[in-house]
């Protein structure tokens, strides 16, 4: 069979269109025999994003952006409609919300979708949610110029308080502040000069000097003997035997206390002769004697008494 040349030349634009279509497609990074929903976000700021841009799904490629068309308000504001293109393969939640960022900071603006899971899921035609993140770049510049306005102030307030010093050192201020530091400096020089005798007193073992030392040393000595002889007492004394000698005083009181309770009652003996005035005449003679015996005793203690202080043997 065959063909005509009209029919070869129109079989062979034909594949040309094809052609020319699939390879204005690839170029625009596109899949020609692919289904693809497309989407609209709305963002107030599309700042450096244009279209063929590519819309990727935690870093993986989806689809491109198609077309970014102004929106005018009634009342004169203004925002931008972005349409793109996603795989049919990918399906994700209405709320999911699609996002203008910079990868890094030579690359351009793209977009991608922060999946949410939940709710219905995205239909081709639906609009989401836009967000704008801000570069890099504009991060710094945006937390530099409140530095800058910071750094300003200070400058400002260090020429005034440069200003100020300069009116605070005028010339009477300056003599003032000149005689300040001599009389610093001869106060100085007061110290090191007497800080200079005391030292010759010293290295050249002044008789002064030394006769205070001396007393120190002699104050020091005394306090030593002292100590010395307080601690030899000390090791001397039995504490046993003193603690036992009180107890036995404790018990000797006991007892007087008691008989001394039984003579004010009239109780015994002695309590009868307490009661009897004739015998209170006469204990009052024998008081008498018996005092007159005790300061005998007392001026002359070994005649009558004796006692060894320290358990030793009494001499006879």
């Amino acid at each position: 069979m065959k063909l005509s040349k009209e029919l070869k030349a129109g079989l062979i634009a034909l594949f040309a269109i094809v052609g020319f279509i699939y390879l204005f497609q690839f170029m625009k990074g596109r899949k020609v025999f692919s289904t693809d929903n497309f989407y609209y976000s709305n963002f107030d700021n599309v700042e450096g994003l244009q279209v063929s841009n590519p819309v990727s799904i935690n870093g993986l490629k989806i689809g491109q952006v198609e077309e970014i068309k102004p929106m005018f308000l009634p009342s004169g504001g203004l925002y931008f409609k972005v349409k793109i293109s996603a795989d049919s393969e990918y399906s994700f939640s209405k709320k999911s919300t699609v996002e203008i960022f910079e990868p890094g900071i030579m690359s351009g603006k793209e977009l991608r979708i922060n999946i949410d899971t939940k709710g219905p899921i995205a239909q081709s035609g639906d609009v989401l949610q836009g967000a704008f993140k801000p570069s890099m770049l504009n991060s710094i510049s945006s937390q530099v110029g409140p530095v800058k306005d910071q750094v300003q102030d200070v400058l400002v307030k260090m020429d005034t308080l440069l200003s100020n010093a300069n009116s605070i050192t005028d010339v009477r201020n300056q003599q003032e502040i000149r005689q300040l530091l001599l009389g610093l400096n001869r106060t100085i020089q007061s110290f090191e000069s007497t800080a200079g005798r005391t030292s010759d007193l010293i290295s050249n073992n002044d008789p002064r000097v030394k006769k205070i030392l001396d007393n120190a040393n002699l104050a020091t000595l005394s306090a030593r003997l002292a100590i010395d002889k307080y601690g030899r007492v000390a090791e001397q004394v039995d504490t046993k035997q003193l603690n036992n000698t009180i107890d036995k005083l404790n018990i000797t009181a006991d007892k007087l206390n008691n008989v001394v309770s039984k003579i004010e009652r009239g109780e015994g003996s002695l309590g009868k002769l307490t009661n009897d005035e004739e015998l209170y005449r006469n204990l009052n003679e024998t008081s008498k004697n018996l005092n007159i015996l005790v300061e005998d005793i007392k001026n002359n203690p070994k005649k009558y008494i004796n006692i060894s202080v320290f358990g030793k043997n009494a001499k006879s």
